[in-house]
């Protein structure tokens, strides 16, 4: 038998806690109104959290009007006075005791499930497990509001240098979309790649590698500009755009893939937009350090060629063997380094900055190649006379021994140092022959040494 304190208190605590549950309710609403709103873009899980959260919303509503009916009804029988009789009593446990109105919402989470408590009315009950539902509902769209969160947060960056790399691309009159490459290189306006196919020759007619290919492709700047457009920027947007309606749509479940290729496509329309910037910006400079670096492969070139004619003059007399850039390397009117930068100067004089975007990291490329092979050339080609002064410099340090111990006198060691003596002394040289007299002498002055000095000798034995 409920007393009057009891029907009291049950009264004081479903109306607190149907404040709460209305309060709850629609927070819940707006959340699920403005981050699951839409229902035709939403995907997967998120779409199934969403249908079955609106689908338990009408129910929990439904629950609460209930309670407010029992509420209303209750607050009618008890009256406002602070006296409450057996009868009204009666009635109004009688009312706690019913069922309240209205179906539970499907999926609902069961408060009461696991805890024995008997003395708990059917309304309180119900209000509990429509509280713990609203809370189960907001989890759930809290993590979906979390997770979209963080990829939006990740994306974010690469949004902004998106929209950086537009604002430049629109600074230099550029747009966006386009296909087909546009072309500036070493044989004119209409190829932007060009070639030194055989970068080393051998004075002989044949050929070595020197290092590698030399080509000129161009190819980190295809695509950079299409009829005023860049079509690595409309790659980056549409990438960006993809990942960010997969993003709103199921951020639960979006393919790192997806997110992945965002970066993948950025990086390459960043590069472009920054080398047409510096192109536009940095134009006289960026000729001008080309420039530079021409006359720098040309230095290293001559130095090659003066080592090798200084081989056939002072060491061997032919250039057997001798290695030189191939022919037209410089001057060659498609893919000489000098025509083709000519080309370029001339299309930055002429305004057309985007032709030497394009063109001149083509050209810079191949400049640093030649410049390298040249280079080695320089080296190779210093061998031949820096052997020959090698062992002219060993014949010096054995004859200054052989003075020194007194065997310079001995006529059998003087036969072997004027052979080698010879040798090295004028064109054309035999290297090989000469580093084998040089070892006779060697040889003979360690063999005339214990005669000398017997003694000195079984002392080092």
């Amino acid at each position: 038998m409920r007393t009057r304190s009891d029907v009291d208190a049950a009264l004081t605590r479903l109306r607190s806690g149907s404040a709460q549950l209305a309060a709850e309710l629609l927070d819940l609403d707006a959340v699920i109104d403005r981050h699951l709103g839409d229902p035709p873009r939403l995907r997967g899980r998120t779409a199934e959290i969403a249908a079955d959260a609106r689908r338990r919303l009408v129910g929990l509503w439904e629950t609460h009007a209930a309670l407010n009916d029992l509420l209303t009804a209750a607050a009618a029988e008890r009256g406002e006075g602070p006296r409450l009789g057996a009868r009204r009593t009666a009635r109004l446990a009688a009312l706690l005791d019913a069922e309240p109105d209205g179906d539970r919402p499907a999926g609902a989470v069961d408060a009461a499930a696991g805890h024995d408590s008997p003395a708990q009315i059917p309304a309180q009950r119900r209000l509990d497990e429509a509280l713990a539902n609203v809370r189960a509902l907001r989890a759930a769209a809290d993590e979906i509001i979390a997770a979209r969160a963080t990829h939006r947060e990740a994306l974010a960056p690469l949004g902004r240098q998106l929209g950086e790399a537009q604002a430049t691309a629109h600074r230099l009159g550029l747009t966006l979309a386009g296909a087909g490459p546009r072309s500036a290189g070493p044989g004119g306006a209409e190829a932007d790649g060009g070639s030194v196919d055989d970068d080393v020759s051998v004075a002989d007619g044949g050929s070595v590698d020197g290092g590698g290919s030399v080509a000129a492709s161009g190819s980190e700047a295809d695509g950079w500009v299409v009829d005023d457009e860049v079509p690595a920027l409309a790659t980056a947007r549409a990438a960006l755009a993809l990942a960010q309606v997969a993003v709103a749509a199921d951020p639960l479940d979006v393919p790192a893939e997806l997110l992945a290729a965002v970066g993948d496509a950025l990086a390459p329309a960043l590069d472009a937009v920054a080398a047409l910037a510096r192109a536009h910006d940095h134009l006289a400079a960026d000729l001008a350090a080309a420039d530079a670096l021409l006359a720098q492969v040309v230095a290293a070139a001559q130095v090659g060629e003066r080592r090798a004619r200084e081989v056939v003059e002072r060491v061997s007399g032919h250039a057997d063997g001798l290695l030189r850039l191939s022919d037209g390397w410089f001057d060659a009117p498609r893919r000489g380094l000098r025509p083709w930068l000519d080309r370029l100067t001339a299309a930055g004089e002429a305004g057309d900055w985007r032709l030497v975007a394009y063109g001149l990291p083509a050209w810079r490329r191949t400049a640093q190649a030649t410049l390298a092979t040249a280079t080695a050339i320089a080296e190779a080609n210093a061998a031949p006379v820096r052997r020959r002064d090698e062992l002219r410099g060993l014949l010096r340090a054995l004859r200054a021994k052989a003075g020194r111990t007194g065997l310079g006198e001995s006529a059998a060691v003087e036969a072997r140092y004027a052979p080698a003596l010879a040798a090295l002394g004028s064109a054309p040289i035999d290297l090989d022959r000469a580093e084998k007299l040089v070892r006779a002498y060697a040889d003979a002055l360690l063999a005339a040494a214990p005669a000398r000095y017997p003694a000195r000798s079984e002392e080092h034995a």
